[in-house]
């Protein structure tokens, strides 16, 4: 028979986001309420990147965001547990996307806690997917906290004794479209995709400098690279404006 408590010489773990929101603090205090019940250890992570991976061509100044990214893991601790700390907590910073991170970290876990909205700015786009991908590849069950500390998990699919419930997986077949025009030392681009029933177009051309060798391939290659980060940029904005609402984009 099934049974919940952890095998023998292994101390439960339950893993928590941290980004420093307040869904974020939320989850926090639930991961450590629960581990004060289960008698688990907490284990808080925060993830970081660097700007430039955003798109942001700033320059990398002495490990800066790094350390920043530190301060609120550790001041985001302090402030919702306090110094006498009812349960072990220990604290991870590291590099990469916070859905990677997370699912890495709570690969051997007993449990993934998250908040339900992650920081402002650009980051919302992104951190607005971290618990659906965690969800769905999670090899833990995951809560989501909201701010006033509900928690929240899809049911899961009925199953049988002895057997693993299925997930859902759902499919979606997005069509791309490139129609290429070379003309002389010019090649032009319109580029349409069709993003599940939202069209989105992109158009772009490449010149050959004329001391170069004709070669239209060449010309081709850059052209639809460069639709294909017009369409990549439509994409993106469409990204922060489902996550932050038109009032915050």
């Amino acid at each position: 028979m099934a049974t919940n408590q952890p095998a023998p010489g292994l101390k439960r773990r339950i893993v928590v986001g941290i980004d420093g929101s307040e869904p974020s603090k939320a989850a926090l205090r639930w991961a450590v309420g629960q581990a004060v019940l289960t008698g688990a250890t907490v284990h808080a992570v925060a993830a970081w990147e660097y700007p430039s991976l955003y798109g942001w061509f700033a320059p990398m100044v002495d490990e800066g965001f790094e350390r920043a990214a530190h301060r609120t893991l550790t001041a985001e601790v302090d402030q919702v547990i306090g110094p006498e700390r009812p349960v072990e907590i220990r604290e991870s910073l590291v590099l990469g996307h916070a859905a990677d991170v997370l699912l890495e970290a709570a690969e051997d876990a007993d449990l993934l806690v998250l908040g339900s909205r992650g920081r402002g700015t650009f980051a919302r786009a992104l951190l607005g997917s971290v618990s659906t991908r965690c969800a769905v590849h999670g090899a833990c069950p995951v809560v989501i906290v909201r701010c006033d500390g509900t928690a929240v998990a899809p049911p899961p699919p009925a199953a049988t004794a002895g057997e693993q419930a299925p997930q859902a997986v759902r499919t979606k077949d997005w069509q791309l479209s490139l129609h290429v025009v070379e003309d002389q030392d010019t090649t032009r681009v319109h580029a349409v995709l069709d993003a599940d029933g939202k069209v989105l177009h992109s158009d772009a051309l490449a010149r050959r400098n004329p001391r170069d060798t004709p070669v239209p391939a060449v010309g081709d290659d850059f052209a639809v690279g460069r639709a294909l980060v017009g369409l990549g940029h439509q994409l993106l904005r469409a990204g922060v404006h489902s996550a932050t609402g038109p009032a915050e984009e």
